[in-house]
């Protein structure tokens, strides 16, 4: 058998003694279906309802592309009776043997459909084919999921069935697939947006637009831990290097910074070139002293993976250090701007006493400064460092630091 990929074309004749397949399923698709929370349940529920139609699928995999900074793209695979498998593709898959030697791609860039008989012997040209054969598969068809957008995604469906695929299982897959892409184009869009937002305004931000806070001077007041954190010496270090050298520098600060405040709760509001504004609500069930410790332990643990990460590197190269500013207050959480470019923001009188603070870190030679309103609400002990007079305040400010054995 030569192993040329077929191109199958849908038939337009009715499938005998199967009464009406394609329009039960369709059915299914706009009615129940499309209420599935996510396209990994809508993915399962979608191959069970063919299976129990009769079409013999034990096997089905797709492969979504994906608009996140973490990964490329998700795989899952369906087996019937099994738990769905789920993989996270990483960036720069495209490039990788695993990828360009196998139909996936050869769906995506020809955006048809292929089909393989892999039960009579002959040579395959992919190795997963091989894989399926030897799992005792006998037929194997993938589509392109056409998104209107333009992006391409793979379905595919596998069987054991002596003899592959009847021709009306092959009818069944050409006309529900456009319904079946019009779905799952609908679910990753919010999911792309969702990402989106959230990576580039925040977790908190990206639920308030998701949900209508879109006009400008939509505007909350919160009481919250605010954390503001700046590296030393960065103008320094951006004059005296190349701007690839700067991101990646920038790029390992941030690795010590967004995951203790993400693991203690907090939400990185802002990131101002090398500096990164994060608050701590109080929860509804919790405490202002909450909030504070949770601020706290996310500044010590930045401040710590810093320490950590100049002591891994070899003599001479850059040392980050940075310094960490903590107060407890109100601030006005929202959008500010003017016609159709807004910024979701924290502003007000706080947010501007806690960048004084922070300044005070390299004056003072120290890495870690609290104001007199933060302290008072943490629940432990802690040394006065003294009054200061900050600039566009008129009371000196009492500020405070950890005793000289936790720092």
């Amino acid at each position: 058998m030569d192993d040329t990929p077929v191109v199958v074309r849908a038939l337009t004749i009715a499938a005998p003694g199967r009464g009406d397949p394609i329009r039960e399923i369709s059915d299914w698709l706009i009615g129940e279906g499309r209420f599935s929370a996510d396209n990994a349940e809508l993915f399962s529920r979608f191959c069970e309802r063919v299976v129990g139609l009769g079409v013999p699928i034990d096997r089905a995999s797709l492969h979504l592309r994906a608009l996140h900074p973490q990964y490329r793209g998700v795989s899952r695979i369906w087996r019937p009776g099994q738990p769905l498998d789920e993989r996270f593709l990483d960036h720069g898959i495209e490039k990788t043997a695993t990828y360009r030697d196998s139909p996936v791609r050869v769906v995506v860039e020809e955006q048809k459909r292929l089909e393989w008989r892999i039960d009579q012997g002959d040579p395959l040209p992919y190795p997963v084919l091989d894989e399926l054969r030897a799992e005792g598969h006998t037929h194997y068809i993938a589509a392109p999921v056409l998104y209107a957008s333009g992006m391409v995604s793979v379905l595919s469906w596998a069987t054991r069935h002596p003899g592959g695929f009847a021709v009306e299982d092959l009818r069944l897959f050409d006309e529900i697939l456009p319904v079946y892409t019009t779905l799952v184009e609908a679910k990753a869009l919010p999911r792309y947006m969702d990402s989106m937002l959230t990576t580039y305004v925040g977790r908190e931000p990206a639920r308030l637009i998701l949900g209508g806070q879109l006009r400008r001077g939509d505007v909350r007041a919160i009481t919250a831990a605010l954390m503001l954190i700046d590296l030393r010496d960065f103008s320094l270090m951006s004059d005296r290097m190349s701007p690839r050298a700067v991101t990646r520098l920038l790029n390992e600060y941030f690795d010590c910074v967004f995951p203790p405040v993400r693991a203690q709760g907090g939400e990185i509001i802002e990131i101002m070139g090398d500096g990164v504004l994060a608050i701590f609500d109080q929860p509804a069930d919790g405490t202002a002293a909450a909030a504070c410790s949770a601020a706290l332990a996310a500044a010590t643990e930045a401040l710590a993976g810093l320490a950590e990460r100049n002591q891994g590197k070899p003599p001479g190269a850059a040392q980050l250090q940075a310094g960490a500013a903590l107060h407890y207050g109100t601030v006005s959480y929202g959008n500010i701007g003017s016609g159709d470019r807004l910024d979701f923001t924290v502003i007000g009188p706080d947010v501007n006493l806690t960048s004084r603070i922070e300044r005070l870190c390299r004056e003072l030679d120290r890495h870690l400064i609290m104001s007199e309103a933060f302290a008072e609400r943490l629940d432990r002990p802690v040394w006065e460092r003294g009054h200061f007079q900050l600039r566009g305040f008129a009371r000196m400010q009492r500020l405070f630091e950890l005793p000289p054995d936790e720092t």
